[in-house]
């Protein structure tokens, strides 16, 4: 099968994580013998407004991270910043690659066109289908469908109108499922991510990766990595650990990640006098991550908005209890298992409480890092969740020739 997939969800030598979740997806379906071209629509902006903080973060010109089994090509377009613009940027998108996925077309002869995100990917998608007369079918990945849609009326409505024009739809978790069937009357494929499992394991003892990563031996390290903005909660996230610490004086806060509220956290934790307590260490290779998390006690996120996170499934894989916030796909992929506690989001008394009853108890936290592992081997394996994807598409292809 001769895949066209749309992605601006993907690792460039900037940002080596961003997307990395999808750009996995997609070798490991390559690997799975479909043959995929990736077009990652890339943000385009004048020269002198990345001068200014709400532009600086937009430049296409970052290559684009090499993965085995997919080809992919950076396609530069304009997309003005701020959730209104969510409306317009698949039409914007969409402009930018037509000629090149037409010419790509006439040689190769895609069976089905695959996004990612409904904005713009999916919206791109619906309107790229129509003049390469193929099927096209989109993954939500959760913010798309549970958050920016509803940003506005006109957003809602457009997103509306692009679910139902599509031809399949898949979903990051059941919730994010659950909304695109109440708008479209269709159930999507729920699919999770894809892990590769080996790379991703429990080691049985944590010294020497401790060793490696020059982190200390007597802590109880508490791992959170992602994105540093403030709907990922990491302010309620330290202010959690700066009152764990006074149960748990040996708990270590190791954040990985960068991000606008950098600066602002830092600042925090100097305040709080927490630099004994939590260590930044910045943003993480993605080959390197395992690393961290298999030299870690356990795993924490305060989000108050999510997809299904990538590093959770991550994490989980490798062993470790997750104690995180009970938004998006979460409680549907893992509240029924032993190897997490989910919390209400933006409640520090909680998430202090979690916290705290996995450190103290190394019973429960055994019990919890067979429990994730488990889980993570029943949902999250790449080699299943692959072919779940590419048995949808290409049943989507054979209802179309009828």
């Amino acid at each position: 099968m001769k895949i066209l997939a749309i992605s601006h969800l993907f690792p460039n030598l900037k940002e080596k994580r961003y997307g990395i979740f999808v750009a996995r997806q997609l070798s490991e379906m390559g690997r799975h013998g479909a043959e995929i071209t990736v077009i990652v629509p890339c943000v385009w902006c004048p020269g002198l407004l990345r001068h200014f903080d709400r532009w600086k973060n937009y430049d296409h010109k970052f290559p684009l991270c090499r993965f085995e089994g997919i080809e992919t090509i950076s396609v530069p377009y304009l997309r003005l910043p701020g959730n209104f613009y969510n409306r317009w940027s698949g039409l914007a998108a969409f402009h930018a690659m037509k000629n090149k996925a037409l010419e790509l077309h006439k040689s190769r002869k895609f069976d089905v066109i695959y996004a990612t995100d409904f904005f713009p990917d999916g919206d791109a998608a619906v309107r790229l289908a129509k003049h390469l007369k193929t099927p096209a079918a989109c993954l939500s990945i959760g913010v798309d469908a549970n958050i920016t849609a509803h940003s506005n009326r006109t957003i809602y409505r457009h997103f509306v109108k692009t679910a139902k024009a599509l031809d399949g739809t898949l979903a990051c978790g059941q919730s994010v499922a659950d909304s695109i069937k109440a708008v479209t009357g269709r159930s999507p494929l729920c699919v999770y991510g894809v892990l590769d499992l080996e790379e991703f394991s429990p080691v049985p003892d944590k010294i020497p990766a401790r060793k490696k990563l020059d982190l200390p031996l007597d802590k109880t390290i508490a791992l959170y990595a992602g994105y540093l903005t403030k709907r990922k909660g990491v302010f309620e996230l330290v202010e959690a650990i700066h009152r764990v610490q006074k149960k748990c004086p040996d708990v270590l806060l190791v954040i990985c990640g960068a991000g606008p509220e950098e600066t602002a956290l830092r600042k925090l934790i100097r305040e709080k006098g927490m630099e004994h307590m939590v260590r930044m260490v910045g943003e993480i290779e993605p080959e390197r991550m395992n690393k961290w998390m298999q030299a870690s006690d356990l795993f924490v996120l305060a989000s108050h908005t999510e997809g299904m996170p990538n590093v959770v499934m991550e994490a989980m894989a490798c062993g470790l209890p997750v104690v995180a916030t009970a938004v998006g796909g979460l409680p549907e992929a893992i509240n029924d298992c032993n190897g997490s506690i989910l919390v209400p989001p933006d409640n520090v008394d909680d998430l202090e409480k979690a916290i705290v009853k996995v450190i103290r108890n190394n019973q429960l936290r055994e019990q919890m890092r067979n429990a994730a592992r488990k889980r993570a081997e029943e949902n999250f394996e790449g080699k299943r969740n692959a072919r779940l994807i590419l048995n949808y598409l290409q049943k989507i292809v054979e209802e179309q020739k009828g």
